[in-house]
């Protein structure tokens, strides 16, 4: 339930990275108004880690973003890890750690907490007590989050240490009751008969996982997370894939990845060099493909292997984007053809000859028709990765997005400011 700004584990160009979670919408939102969170409350009050992840809208039966060690979820859902904790609070666990020593540990994270995320609490009143709780899960959790909250302003430098010092009975890989099984464990025996029932083996002794079971392997970790890939090329222009990149990297369900022919430096237009972690043959599986524009497009339209791969990519990508000039390389693909499309207007004739099958629009930002979303020249792709945010998470979270990396976002596609005059209306 962190964001790690991914690269901070996202699909990204290395800032650092987000997990994927529904959690950090919330972050984004630092500087919206809002009142004062009241005073951290009483842990003899019940505490509900359910309805404070629902009210940072993050969505506790899909949530899987408390990092591991490789930055990426650890494979049970943070709902269920927050909920021993809770038990424990509560006073409903049948054992565990003393209550009064995690009372303590509670208190101090609250406090903490609820200073260094003042500004946050503004809009969202119970961010202190996620990043309390999250303290609680262990040092993987806590640098997890703290990466997060420090890459929107809001580090957390006051004192966690009674917290993370639990770790060894809350994280994963603990052992919340101490006999012998570790909470990942318990959960992969008991979860299936729902999360009472793996609060209970986990904080009864006398309730163990069958030894089958516990030797195990961990099931592979859950990812809600769309795997954004953007192409890159030769010549490509940098302000294409990083503006995208800026807001695709900031959402904690995308993870951006960069992909070329093979893996390694490639050259932008403008001299500097970004590498490509994965090329065409080993790339993983696609939600969302992003293809720029630049100067290199023109050697880009002769490659044979490049095209194929947006022909590939094609066949099971939920969402076929480009960039500027990206658009005719999807025309000479042949991706396009009876669709919608723009491109840059500076070079529109280079996109119109790929395929004139297409309906290309000459005034428009954007243009979305099915899966396909082509945006106009260079800066028209950050509105239109914007317009994808609000088209799979809403309008709103797009908006919050862009004031969080205080971008003026032109939202509206048929708004295009940099239309040749002679175009004239929408052809």
């Amino acid at each position: 339930m962190f964001l790690t700004p991914r690269a901070w584990s996202g699909p990204a160009g290395r800032r650092p990275k987000f997990p994927p979670c529904a959690l950090f919408a919330l972050v984004l939102l630092l500087l919206l108004p809002g009142p004062l969170p009241a005073a951290a409350e009483s842990p003899t009050k019940a505490v509900d880690f359910d309805a404070a992840m629902t009210s940072l809208r993050f969505k506790p039966d899909t949530v899987d973003a408390n990092a591991d060690a490789s930055g990426k979820g650890n494979g049970l859902l943070d709902a269920d890890e927050l909920a021993v904790v809770a038990a424990v609070l509560n006073g409903q666990a049948a054992g565990g750690p003393d209550r009064t020593r995690v009372e303590a540990a509670w208190r101090q994270a609250q406090a903490s907490a609820t200073a260094d995320l003042a500004k946050l609490s503004r809009a969202y009143p119970k961010a202190y007590t996620l990043a309390a709780g999250y303290a609680l899960l262990g040092p993987g959790a806590f640098d997890a989050f703290s990466r997060m909250t420090a890459g929107f302003g809001a580090p957390l430098t006051s004192d966690y240490s009674l917290a993370v010092a639990l770790g060894p009975y809350f994280s994963a890989e603990g052992d919340a009751d101490g006999d012998g099984a570790s909470n990942r464990q318990e959960h992969a025996a008991f979860i299936g008969e729902g999360r009472a029932a793996y609060v209970r083996a986990a904080l009864d002794p006398a309730v163990r996982p069958d030894p089958r079971v516990a030797a195990a392997p961990p099931a592979a970790p859950p990812s809600a997370r769309k795997v954004v890939g953007v192409v890159l090329y030769p010549g490509f222009e940098l302000l294409d894939v990083f503006g995208p990149v800026e807001m695709w990297a900031n959402v904690p369900e995308m993870e951006v990845v960069m992909i070329a022919e093979t893996a390694g430096p490639v050259r932008s237009a403008q001299g500097v060099e970004v590498v490509a972690t994965h090329g065409f043959s080993n790339a993983p599986k696609i939600d969302i493909l992003m293809t720029p524009g630049g100067a290199g497009t023109y050697a880009a339209l002769e490659n044979a292997r490049l095209l194929d791969f947006l022909r590939a990519q094609d066949r099971t990508v939920e969402l076929m984007t480009s960039v500027c000039t990206g658009s005719a390389l999807l025309a000479k693909a042949g991706l396009l053809r009876g669709r919608r499309a723009t491109s840059n207007k500076a070079f529109f004739q280079l996109a119109v000859d790929q395929d004139p099958g297409v309906t290309w629009m000459r005034r428009a930002r954007w243009v979305e028709d099915g899966k396909y979303v082509t945006s106009s020249g260079v800066s028209a792709g950050t509105d239109m990765s914007l317009g994808v945010v609000a088209r799979l998470y809403g309008l709103d979270r797009a908006r919050q997005l862009a004031r969080s990396l205080e971008y003026q976002w032109n939202e509206d596609p048929s708004n295009d400011p940099f239309a040749l005059p002679e175009a004239g209306a929408p052809k």
